[in-house]
């Protein structure tokens, strides 16, 4: 372990022992900032993560196109403050007789990092089909009149 991770882990430490609101607006400022200071077991998966993902010749691949008849996951994430819109996404879905997931992102700022470079900057909600980002109400409407919807989560 580096001594820059050593002493992001020793902040952290103290970090999560200040009380009160001061304690408080300093976990969320980390937690906002992406959690420049963490425990000592989240950094090595973060080591072990990025080792993965710069393994040369794997590069990222897009999900599978369905088989005929087989429905591609879908996946609609989502904050508190955009629950409403989600709402009016997964009444798109079902009134075209999609199954989908709903996943609110709000306390996970990892999850909430590889939505947004995912999703090259769609605000949220935003909806996810076998992994790749189809976009926000809008587009899911577009896509939906249009037949594509069907085609990317059914397959041709």
């Amino acid at each position: 372990m580096s001594w820059l991770d050593k002493a992001r882990t020793k902040a952290h430490g103290a970090l999560t022992k200040l009380p009160g609101k001061v304690g408080e607006a300093v976990r969320k400022a980390n937690d906002a900032l992406g959690r420049p200071l963490a425990s000592e077991d989240e950094l090595a998966d973060r080591k072990s993560f990025e080792a993965k993902a710069a393994t040369p010749g794997e590069a990222a691949k897009p999900a599978p196109a369905p088989a005929a008849g087989e429905a591609a996951p879908v996946i609609v994430y989502h904050m508190d403050k955009t629950r409403r819109d989600a709402l009016k996404i997964t009444d798109i879905l079902d009134a075209n007789g999609i199954a989908y997931k709903v996943t609110n992102i709000q306390e996970d700022p990892a999850a909430q990092y590889a939505v947004r470079r995912d999703s090259n900057g769609v605000r949220l909600p935003v909806v996810f089909i076998a992994g790749e980002c189809l976009g926000g109400r809008e587009e899911l409407v577009n896509a939906a009149s249009t037949g594509e919807l069907k085609k990317k989560v059914f397959g041709a």
